[in-house]
């Protein structure tokens, strides 16, 4: 039993090491990711228009009776 207990307190040391050394390397050799990021330009669509269709003639109805 104490044998299995050191085992797995070695794997978890070994574990935690292996992270934090991929974690340093990681940030340690991708300056790109630390560079800011340039803004993205807004999608151009008809709601940039405050949100309202450019105004246009009503058809006539040939349902409606007319007054």
């Amino acid at each position: 039993m104490k044998r299995i207990l050191q085992a797995a307190a070695v794997a978890a040391i070994a574990a935690a090491a292996s992270w934090a050394m991929r974690r340093w390397l990681d940030n340690r050799y991708a300056p790109a990711a630390l560079a800011p990021r340039m803004p993205r330009k807004p999608v151009e669509n008809w709601e940039n228009e405050g949100g309202a269709l450019a105004p246009h003639p009503a058809g006539l109805e040939t349902s409606q009776v007319p007054r």
